[in-house]
Protein backbone atom coordinates (compact mmCIF):
# COMPACT_ATOMS: atom_id res chain seq x y z
CA UNK A 1 0.00 0.00 0.00
CA UNK A 2 1.05 3.43 -0.40
CA UNK A 3 3.62 4.40 1.93
CA UNK A 4 3.80 1.13 3.70
CA UNK A 5 7.05 0.24 5.35
CA UNK A 6 7.95 4.22 4.45
CA UNK A 7 11.31 4.69 7.25
CA UNK A 8 10.02 1.88 9.36
CA UNK A 9 14.01 1.25 10.74
CA UNK A 10 15.40 4.53 9.71
CA UNK A 11 17.82 5.59 12.63
CA UNK A 12 18.14 2.26 13.90
CA UNK A 13 21.75 1.96 14.66
CA UNK A 14 22.00 -1.30 15.86
CA UNK A 15 20.37 -2.80 12.96
CA UNK A 16 22.89 -5.39 11.29
CA UNK A 17 20.29 -7.77 9.12
CA UNK A 18 17.63 -6.26 7.01
CA UNK A 19 14.25 -8.60 6.90
CA UNK A 20 13.24 -10.25 3.68
CA UNK A 21 11.61 -7.72 1.39
CA UNK A 22 9.46 -10.40 -0.98
CA UNK A 23 7.44 -7.98 -3.18
CA UNK A 24 7.41 -7.74 -6.36
CA UNK A 25 4.45 -5.16 -7.02
CA UNK A 26 5.47 -1.95 -5.16
CA UNK A 27 3.05 1.41 -4.27
CA UNK A 28 3.82 4.69 -4.04
CA UNK A 29 6.44 5.75 -1.35
CA UNK A 30 6.45 2.06 0.23
CA UNK A 31 10.02 1.69 0.83
CA UNK A 32 10.95 5.44 1.13
CA UNK A 33 13.87 5.49 3.83
CA UNK A 34 12.89 2.18 5.01
CA UNK A 35 16.54 1.59 6.56
CA UNK A 36 17.78 4.86 6.21
CA UNK A 37 21.15 5.85 9.01
CA UNK A 38 20.95 2.38 9.98
CA UNK A 39 25.05 2.58 10.64
CA UNK A 40 24.96 -0.67 11.53
CA UNK A 41 23.94 -2.83 7.85
CA UNK A 42 26.31 -4.52 6.23
CA UNK A 43 24.13 -6.12 3.43
CA UNK A 44 20.68 -5.15 2.02
CA UNK A 45 17.94 -7.58 1.17
CA UNK A 46 16.99 -8.68 -2.31
CA UNK A 47 14.86 -6.29 -4.12
CA UNK A 48 12.81 -8.48 -6.69
CA UNK A 49 10.57 -5.81 -8.14
CA UNK A 50 11.36 -5.32 -11.77
CA UNK A 51 8.69 -2.75 -12.48
CA UNK A 52 8.88 0.68 -10.01
CA UNK A 53 6.64 3.44 -9.04
CA UNK A 54 7.80 6.61 -7.82
CA UNK A 55 9.98 7.63 -4.46
CA UNK A 56 9.35 3.66 -3.98
CA UNK A 57 13.33 3.03 -2.94
CA UNK A 58 13.74 6.68 -2.31
CA UNK A 59 16.22 6.72 0.45
CA UNK A 60 15.94 3.52 1.49
CA UNK A 61 19.46 2.84 2.13
CA UNK A 62 21.30 6.14 3.19
CA UNK A 63 23.38 6.92 5.43
CA UNK A 64 23.99 3.14 6.37
CA UNK A 65 27.74 3.37 6.56
CA UNK A 66 28.17 0.01 7.20
CA UNK A 67 27.09 -1.26 4.17
CA UNK A 68 29.46 -3.02 2.24
CA UNK A 69 27.21 -4.68 -0.71
CA UNK A 70 24.30 -3.40 -2.09
CA UNK A 71 21.03 -5.73 -3.33
CA UNK A 72 20.62 -6.46 -7.19
CA UNK A 73 18.17 -3.99 -8.44
CA UNK A 74 16.41 -5.87 -11.42
CA UNK A 75 14.19 -2.94 -12.47
CA UNK A 76 14.16 -2.46 -15.89
CA UNK A 77 10.99 0.15 -15.28
CA UNK A 78 11.60 3.15 -13.31
CA UNK A 79 9.61 5.77 -12.04
CA UNK A 80 10.39 9.39 -11.36
CA UNK A 81 12.31 9.60 -7.93
CA UNK A 82 12.44 5.79 -7.21
CA UNK A 83 16.02 5.48 -6.60
CA UNK A 84 17.15 9.16 -5.76
CA UNK A 85 19.41 9.22 -2.74
CA UNK A 86 18.94 5.56 -2.68
CA UNK A 87 22.73 4.56 -1.32
CA UNK A 88 23.83 7.99 -0.60
CA UNK A 89 26.34 8.50 2.19
CA UNK A 90 27.05 4.59 2.08
CA UNK A 91 30.86 5.49 2.69
CA UNK A 92 31.52 1.31 2.31
CA UNK A 93 30.17 0.43 -0.53
CA UNK A 94 32.77 -0.38 -3.02
CA UNK A 95 30.70 -1.63 -5.92
CA UNK A 96 27.47 -0.21 -7.48
CA UNK A 97 24.70 -2.80 -8.75
CA UNK A 98 24.41 -3.25 -12.21
CA UNK A 99 21.89 -0.46 -13.31
CA UNK A 100 19.72 -2.38 -16.29
CA UNK A 101 17.12 -0.02 -17.25
CA UNK A 102 17.03 1.40 -20.61
CA UNK A 103 15.11 4.47 -19.86
CA UNK A 104 15.87 7.09 -16.79
CA UNK A 105 12.94 9.55 -16.44
CA UNK A 106 13.52 12.53 -14.51
CA UNK A 107 15.20 12.23 -11.66
CA UNK A 108 15.42 8.66 -11.44
CA UNK A 109 19.33 8.19 -10.23
CA UNK A 110 19.78 11.60 -8.96
CA UNK A 111 22.07 11.56 -5.69
CA UNK A 112 21.78 7.65 -6.14
CA UNK A 113 25.56 7.02 -4.84
CA UNK A 114 26.30 10.65 -4.00
CA UNK A 115 28.71 10.72 -0.59
CA UNK A 116 29.88 6.69 -1.72
CA UNK A 117 33.36 7.82 -1.11
CA UNK A 118 34.76 3.70 -1.66
CA UNK A 119 32.22 3.64 -4.73
CA UNK A 120 35.11 3.93 -8.26
CA UNK A 121 32.97 1.83 -10.66
CA UNK A 122 29.41 1.76 -11.97
CA UNK A 123 27.74 -0.29 -15.03
CA UNK A 124 24.56 1.83 -16.35
CA UNK A 125 22.79 0.09 -19.23
CA UNK A 126 20.39 3.21 -20.16
CA UNK A 127 20.54 4.39 -23.55
CA UNK A 128 17.56 6.51 -23.01
CA UNK A 129 18.36 9.33 -20.22
CA UNK A 130 16.92 12.49 -19.24
CA UNK A 131 18.30 15.39 -18.79
CA UNK A 132 17.70 15.25 -14.91
CA UNK A 133 18.18 11.59 -14.73
CA UNK A 134 21.55 11.95 -13.24
CA UNK A 135 22.08 14.95 -11.38
CA UNK A 136 24.47 14.72 -8.69
CA UNK A 137 24.29 10.74 -8.65
CA UNK A 138 28.17 10.17 -8.51
CA UNK A 139 29.49 13.24 -6.75
CA UNK A 140 31.49 12.28 -3.48
CA UNK A 141 32.80 9.00 -5.26
CA UNK A 142 36.34 8.02 -5.57
CA UNK A 143 38.14 10.26 -8.05
CA UNK A 144 39.27 8.44 -11.21
CA UNK A 145 36.30 5.82 -11.68
CA UNK A 146 34.83 4.34 -14.22
CA UNK A 147 31.53 4.25 -15.83
CA UNK A 148 30.38 1.53 -17.89
CA UNK A 149 27.33 2.28 -20.47
CA UNK A 150 25.95 -0.07 -22.72
CA UNK A 151 26.98 1.26 -26.14
CA UNK A 152 29.63 3.24 -28.04
CA UNK A 153 27.07 6.40 -28.65
CA UNK A 154 26.62 6.24 -24.82
CA UNK A 155 29.96 7.41 -23.99
CA UNK A 156 29.92 10.41 -25.70
CA UNK A 157 26.45 11.51 -24.89
CA UNK A 158 26.33 14.70 -23.19
CA UNK A 159 23.92 14.23 -20.32
CA UNK A 160 25.86 11.54 -19.17
CA UNK A 161 29.30 13.06 -19.24
CA UNK A 162 28.22 15.91 -17.73
CA UNK A 163 26.63 14.02 -14.72
CA UNK A 164 30.32 12.57 -13.82
CA UNK A 165 32.77 13.59 -11.37
CA UNK A 166 35.95 14.84 -11.71
CA UNK A 167 38.01 12.17 -13.25
CA UNK A 168 35.34 9.57 -14.37
CA UNK A 169 36.11 8.18 -17.83
CA UNK A 170 33.20 6.19 -19.76
CA UNK A 171 33.80 2.78 -21.38
CA UNK A 172 31.16 0.51 -22.81
CA UNK A 173 30.11 -2.28 -20.95
CA UNK A 174 31.73 -5.82 -21.46
CA UNK A 175 28.92 -7.59 -20.81
CA UNK A 176 25.86 -6.64 -22.86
Amino acid sequence: ATSCYAGMFSGCTSLTQAPELPATELARNCYDRMFSGCTGLTQAPELPAETLVSFCYNGMFSGCTSLTQAPELLAETLADFCYVDMFSGCTSLTQAPELPAETLPDPCYMVMFYGCENLNSVTMLATNVNSGALDRWLYGTKEGGTLYVANERMTTDPTIRGSLPTGWTVEVAATN
